[in-house]
């Protein structure tokens, strides 16, 4: 059907693809968390951790786990439900994957009895090819290999190219910012081989211990988080974990409280703002839509116990390398290339009329100095090679990302300049809003169906359904109503069972009630008050102009099944009484 074609993405676009978590689960059930096994390496030297991340190397990765454990490893995933609440700014997002014990071997390279785990927020979330965390001290205490703790394997799935996340980490670097190391590496699963992966330094002690004279103080993850009232608890603390009390990140806020003519004097004390401008001015050149300057996600916040001051390190960046705002164009407006504040510590800096102007040099500086395109091409070219042996690309879509690259490096700058020269663009756009799903209605009704009848030329001959409900206190307009059920087969996140009731209404529109279900969890007899299993969404349909408007996410309720065949023709009905929650954009 069009309509589901049109919004089978629906999610992923709104949950913004974001950013890459880091908590640590628990220890999986029954795993001996007792630290035996082989003796633990010593603390790493830079020469050791050095060889793990050298960029002329194809690592060779190989996992080994139970099966019943990869499986349960892979169909972990992230509850949207977290979000619907006011209360969602109240704590970090809490991660739903829990560690596994197995095997990793690393150029020949052996440890025993490591924790496994899924990682991801929305975007790169994957059944099939899933971010992994290997955490080699997850049972045995102070284990090492190749001098480091942990692997991060992400699976770029945000990045058809896979070179995005080394080359931009390599310019923050190169732009004095500190920054993980990365390369490339093919990983295998119990045997199978999942292909490319890009192997990120992990941020922890050890990171910083290279790029800090002290490296115990406390470091913070900013996903969705902000220096912003309400917001400090979406900080995740990465160290000092038992004794961090969110002191400092309320110092910035209180520092960002104040007014223009002091603004400077009072970050001065608790930002290095010298630094935050090269960390600034380098996401935007990289064009890191979802970081800190542009959607207040995917990044590194580190209290320098030297200096007692902040410094901000980037992460999360497989969608860099875009001529695009996200945020800005989903709400219609056309944000300039050469400024992101959104960001509450970036807006404030930028209206102050020097600070800007220090700002644009910086920006000069950086494309002068660092942002040089036959370099950065050359590193394309030379990543491309080093992988593809081991890239699988039988439509081209590998191919045609690496141009989208070099296309992107060849004009950034020119895009950057043709605005800056004619004067800093005015940034008059709000602060990036709530990530929290706040209740706006709701809606019930039934639904009397077949399957496979989303595929059928009148896909609601034969159907009954039922609709009413109300947002914004105005009740639907709603007569009668259809419904079908069916298979979608090219949702991202693998096959999903669909129902949808749609309801005509007196100006030509349509409303769509339209709900996704994880296969294991379309049964019948299934009462569903689980977001994780089932998503739903609101939306109206205009046919005059084959376009659809997003009303809300369904949510905080439940939808039962009282038939649910999957064999064409069957039956497929049931009902529900849900909420609407207003988007977070």
């Amino acid at each position: 059907m069009p309509i589901v074609a049109r919004r089978r993405s629906w999610l992923l676009a709104l949950l913004l693809a974001a950013a890459c978590s880091a908590e640590d689960g628990a220890p999986a059930p029954g795993a001996d968390p007792a630290p035996v096994g082989p003796p633990p390496d010593t603390r790493p030297t830079h020469d050791e951790t050095a060889a793990l991340f050298d960029p002329d190397r194809l690592l060779e990765i190989d996992i080994e786990l139970s099966e019943p454990d990869w499986d349960a490893l892979r169909q972990q995933t992230r509850s949207i439900s977290s979000f619907f609440s006011a209360e969602c700014l109240a704590a970090p997002f809490e991660s739903p994957f829990t560690y596994f014990p197995g095997r990793v071997t690393v150029d020949g390279r052996v440890a025993e009895q490591v924790g496994v785990r899924k990682k991801g927020f929305f975007g790169s979330l994957d059944t099939e090819r899933p971010s992994l965390k290997v955490k080699l001290d997850e049972y045995v205490a102070d284990q090492r290999l190749s001098g480091v703790q942990k692997l991060t394997l992400n699976n770029a799935k945000s990045d058809p190219s896979k070179v995005k996340q080394c080359i931009a980490y390599r310019l923050f670097a190169d732009a004095g910012v500190p920054a993980p190391r990365c390369n490339f590496a093919r990983v295998r699963v119990n045997g199978r081989d999942l292909g490319v992966y890009v192997n990120v330094e992990g941020v922890d002690e050890d990171m910083l211990a290279r790029h800090f004279a002290d490296a115990e103080g406390n470091l913070y993850e900013g996903s969705l988080s902000d220096f912003r009232p309400g917001w400090l608890g979406t900080f995740a603390p990465k160290e000092n974990q038992s004794t961090v009390d969110g002191r400092d990140l309320a110092a910035v806020a209180d520092a960002l409280a104040a007014p223009d003519d002091r603004l400077l004097a009072a970050l001065e004390p608790v930002v290095d703002v010298d630094a935050f401008l090269s960390f600034w001015a380098m996401e935007v050149i990289v064009a890191h839509w979802d970081g800190y300057a542009n959607n207040a996600n995917n990044f590194f916040a580190y209290a320098d116990p030297t200096s007692g001051k902040f410094h901000f390190l980037p992460w999360g960046v497989d969608a860099v390398f875009l001529d695009q705002h996200f945020l800005f164009e989903q709400q219609g407006a056309q944000a300039p290339q050469s400024v992101a504040a959104t960001g509450l510590l970036a807006r404030r800096l930028y209206l102050l009329p020097a600070v800007r102007a220090r700002y644009v040099e910086r920006v000069r500086e950086l494309l002068d100095g660092v942002w040089d395109e036959a370099a950065i091409l050359a590193e394309v070219d030379r990543m491309a090679a080093l992988i593809a042996p081991v890239v699988d690309d039988p439509d081209g879509g590998h191919a045609g990302a690496l141009e989208g690259v070099r296309a992107f490096v060849r004009g950034r700058r020119q895009a950057i300049l043709a605005e800056l020269d004619a004067g800093a663009p005015a940034w008059d756009y709000a602060l990036r809003d709530t990530f929290c799903f706040a209740p706006i209605g709701h809606v019930s009704g039934t639904f009397a169906t077949t399957w496979n009848s989303t595929s059928q030329p009148d896909p609601f001959a034969g159907s009954t359904a039922s609709l009413s409900g109300e947002v914004q206190g105005v009740p639907l307009p709603v007569g009668v109503a259809g419904a079908a059920a069916g298979l979608d087969t090219q949702s991202p996140e693998g096959p999903r069972a669909i129902v949808y009731v749609i309801a005509p209404q007196p100006d030509g529109t349509v409303l769509v009630v339209l709900f996704s279900y994880r296969p294991e969890h379309f049964v019948p007899g299934a009462r569903t008050p689980d977001w994780d299993a089932l998503q739903g969404i609101l939306f109206r349909f205009d046919p005059a102009t084959d376009t659809s408007t997003t009303i809300g996410m369904l949510g905080q309720g439940t939808v039962e099944l009282d038939r649910a065949a999957t064999t064409p023709g069957g039956p497929v009905s049931g009902r529900f009484s849900v909420d609407v929650h207003e988007l977070p954009l």
